[in-house]
């Protein structure tokens, strides 16, 4: 019996040290926040390059890039505004991969590196309450990537006449990712088991 007291009592003893030890491994999530930082910066340069790379297609300062050159059907060559639209839609993905990026580096800060009145402070759009939230706004993100991503290619097979069923995953994947964001975290029983 006095040997269960005398472990027990060394259990407390360690349990702080690890605890603080334990906590001080949060530190790790500065590396993620770097690197989605690091992304998110350069996802924007892309995105601002490819916006320009329109304006000069559209107003034809520039040649057709390769990859619009390559969507215009056999014997045709890609028009500017064709072009553009193109040019744009990648733009478009890239900047909201960018704020996806952003958010995300914001929302781990805060969730692991951060104390309550930072939090607190921090504008509406920006606040992550939970892990939770984190992961559903991430993914209602993906299903958008997605669905931008599905008009650009989309818009480029049927330039280039190239339309086959197998183009359908995206859309579907897009529904499945919907109804499964919907499922965990629906208000109700179903989400409480879930989060």
């Amino acid at each position: 019996m006095d040997h269960a007291t005398h472990s027990s009592a060394a259990i407390r003893q360690k349990l702080p040290r690890m605890t603080q030890i334990m906590g001080l491994t949060r530190w790790f999530s500065v590396v993620v926040v770097l690197s989605s930082l690091v992304g998110a910066l350069l996802m924007f340069v892309i995105g601002a390059s490819n916006t320009a790379e329109a304006v000069l297609q559209y107003l034809e300062m520039m040649p057709v890039l390769e990859g619009a050159a390559d969507a215009a059907p056999v014997g045709k060559q890609a028009s500017p505004r064709v072009a553009a639209n193109l040019q744009l839609l990648e733009s478009l993905d890239n900047g909201l991969t960018g704020l996806t990026f952003l958010y995300f580096a914001y929302g781990i800060y805060s969730l692991f590196l951060t104390n309550t009145n930072t939090v607190s402070a921090a504008p509406r759009w920006l606040k992550v309450e939970n892990i939770a939230s984190l992961k559903k706004t991430l993914m209602e993100v993906v299903a958008v990537l997605l669905a931008i991503m599905f008009v650009r290619v989309l818009a480029e097979k049927i330039l280039l006449g190239d339309l086959h069923w197998e183009l359908l995953t995206i859309p579907i994947s897009i529904t499945a990712i919907a109804l499964g964001t919907r499922l965990m975290f629906s208000e109700g029983p179903v989400s409480s088991s879930i989060k």
